[in-house]
């Protein structure tokens, strides 16, 4: 069974989920004002995808040029022959691109990685059966220049009902170097030995081992590893891999970079004043952008560009001092020393890529409504932004507490969908919910209705001391504040006594917990998507594309397995 539950019901595990794309995600006239305001048209509706599709085909990519880029790197990555059509197709101006990406994440990362390439793969394929004369390719963007080699190293599985974190220490990093470059040494194999001793054994272990092992080796980097991984698991789906730090991609995007260096910090002012029309409707700001939205890349490490006096830059951390004009010619002369940040690194991808629509995650839908504007200024035409797929997997073992709550509870055994509902919503609830039902009293409304009479009596008492004495009315509010504080005390007494009793059940729910809410997390933000496959193979991804398939953006998606 699968349930769709809203992201407003997601309490339990909000964080992540902004305003902004609780809104975006939902149907309501704030969306409408949003898209109007902030985006450039809405995916959901096939007038908007039409006219998308019909300003691609009026703008000059240089398709060949990137056909040939994309030939070269995915080759390297090990494609198949779905793969090598899907770039032949680009060629063609009656083809656009469906793009996500991620940073590369060891193992893959968490599962939103995972759900994301699903979700582009899955919108590719829809679009191909509303418009049959296009073609759509599925675009993963290797996003390796980051310097944030904690988030790339790390991850996460599940071992003994509990979470176990691992950190891949790769002793050839440094500091503030571009993590995609980071060569792995000989402590990839230890590494891999640790992680998958944590996994129990399964008919898929030696399967897993086999694609981890040839994928994860000495002498790959950080990127070329994700990206021969990612290769495999999903090479019938013929994805498409791009990697921004090459000299061939620097060059179709140099004038990018001398308009940034000419123009700054006008691309700045812009994202300002995007960031202060949101604030203005109650939303959070993403993303900060700089006065130069770009660093110089020397030696592997990248140099952020600060303005400095009349005409001049300043590199940090070195704190060199550099004339626009020498940035400039270095653009012109060796674009692949500049790197961009969060704030270009849209504007480049969609100058090089033919792309119809963005599958993004939470936070980015939320900063791309930072950057109209900006794509404006730069002549980049923006794509449509769809939200990727959000999912939990719920095992065996956990559907099986849910169903004694439902029994419990007296709710519909056989689709949980109330259950994981207000499991999601509000955990401590659910459990007082639960208890109440083998509780001799109910305390809830117990207490409700002593609260009540006390307040009546101390009401009545305090009317009546008045006409004594005036001063006395005062006093009587004051106890009566205290016999409330002492009822409440009680109350809370009675619930730990009520949950002491229930505390089989209690463990049970903490143990979905566990599985669900890691970390007080979703578990797609935590988890890392081999310990499914080591249960449950490579099929399981055909599972849950089709899951992603029959589903809308709008609902966080939980697939029993």
């Amino acid at each position: 069974m699968t349930a769709h539950l809203s992201y407003q019901s997601l309490a339990e595990a909000r964080k992540g989920f902004t305003k902004l794309f609780l809104e975006y995600a939902a149907e309501t006239p704030e969306r409408d004002t949003l898209i109007e305001k902030f985006f450039t048209g809405d995916y959901r509706r096939k007038d908007d995808v039409a006219r998308r599709l019909s300003i691609i085909d009026s703008t000059d990519y240089k398709r060949a040029d990137l056909v040939e880029l994309l030939k070269r790197q995915n080759r390297a990555f090990g494609c198949g022959e779905k793969t090598m059509e899907h770039i032949d197709a680009l060629l063609s101006t009656n083809s656009t691109a469906i793009v996500t990406g991620q940073q590369v994440g060891i193992l893959t990362g968490s599962l939103y990685t995972i759900y994301k390439t699903l979700s582009a793969i899955a919108l590719a394929e829809k679009l191909k059966r509303d418009f049959p004369d296009r073609e759509f390719v599925p675009v993963f963007w290797l996003e390796g220049e980051d310097h944030d080699y904690d988030e790339v190293a790390s991850l996460a599985t599940f071992a003994e009902n509990k979470i176990k974190s691992f950190r891949y220490a790769e002793k050839t990093y440094a500091e503030r170097s571009m993590v995609g470059r980071t060569v792995l040494s000989q402590d990839a194999a230890h590494f891999l030995n640790d992680f998958l001793a944590s996994l129990q054994p399964s008919d898929f272990k030696l399967w897993l081992s086999e694609q981890l092992r040839s994928a994860y080796k000495e002498g790959e980097t950080f990127l070329t590893a994700f990206a021969k991984l990612m290769m495999k698991l999903f090479e019938p789906d013929g994805l498409v891999f791009i990697n921004s730090d090459d000299t061939a991609f620097k060059k179709l995007c140099s004038d990018i970079f001398i308009k940034e260096l000419h123009g700054a910090p006008k691309s700045s002012e812009l994202v300002v004043a995007q960031s202060a029309a949101l604030e203005e409707l109650g939303y959070e700001v993403q993303a900060k952008a700089r006065p130069v939205n770009l660093y110089v890349i020397e030696n592997g490490q990248r140099l952020r560009i600060e303005t400095g006096d009349k005409n001049e830059f300043v590199l940090y951390p070195t704190r060199r001092s550099v004339t626009q004009t020498d940035l400039i010619e270095l653009a012109e002369r060796k674009p692949e020393q500049f790197g961009a940040n969060v704030i270009l690194r849209p504007i480049l991808q969609d100058k090089v890529l033919p792309t119809l629509a963005y599958v993004a995650g939470p936070a980015e839908v939320a900063y791309l409504a930072q950057l109209k504007t900006v794509y404006q200024f730069f002549g980049v035409s923006m794509p449509l932004v769809v939200p990727r797929k959000s999912l939990s997997l719920v095992e065996a073992k956990v559907k099986k507490v849910f169903v004694k709550i439902a029994e419990a509870t007296e709710s519909d055994a056989e689709n949980l969908t109330a259950v994981y509902t207000a499991f999601f919503a509000d955990k401590e609830k659910l459990i007082q919910k639960v208890l109440s039902v083998g509780a001799k009293i109910n305390i809830e409304k117990v207490f409700a209705e002593a609260e009540e009479r006390a307040k009546q009596v101390m009401t009545d008492l305090a009317a009546a001391l008045a006409q004594l004495d005036p001063t006395l009315k005062d006093a009587a509010e004051t106890a009566s504040g205290k016999m409330l504080y002492q009822i409440q005390n009680l109350k809370e007494k009675a619930l730990r006594a009520e949950k002491q009793k229930g505390q089989e059940i209690i463990m049970q729910i903490d143990k979905c917990s566990v599985s669900l809410l890691p970390d007080d997390n979703l578990q797609e933000r935590v988890v890392n998507v081999c310990y499914f496959l080591n249960k449950y193979g490579i099929d399981l991804l055909k599972t849950l594309k089709k899951n992603i398939e029959e589903s809308s953006e709008e609902k966080h998606i939980v697939v029993e397995l």
